[in-house]
């Protein structure tokens, strides 16, 4: 992250410093993403949801609502 490619001498240009953040944030998600459990998911017809799943849901969509009603 430290190379900068432009002529600023010992200067780490904002251009180059937020390309590598931009690249640290991507190598962060992706990383994350091999951690979430997709392939234990059942790729077809519906599950039942716990309770505490479906009061999830609730409170999920109860938020969206209200910051739909914001805007």
């Amino acid at each position: 992250m430290a190379n900068c490619t432009h002529t600023h001498g010992a200067t780490l240009c904002f251009e180059c410093f937020r390309a590598g953040m931009e690249r640290t944030r991507a190598r962060r998600e992706a990383y994350a993403q091999r951690a979430l459990p997709f392939e234990a998911m059942p790729a077809a017809g519906h599950t039942d949801l716990t309770e505490q799943a479906v009061a999830h849901r609730r409170r999920m969509l109860a938020y969206l609502e209200s910051t739909a009603r914001r805007a």
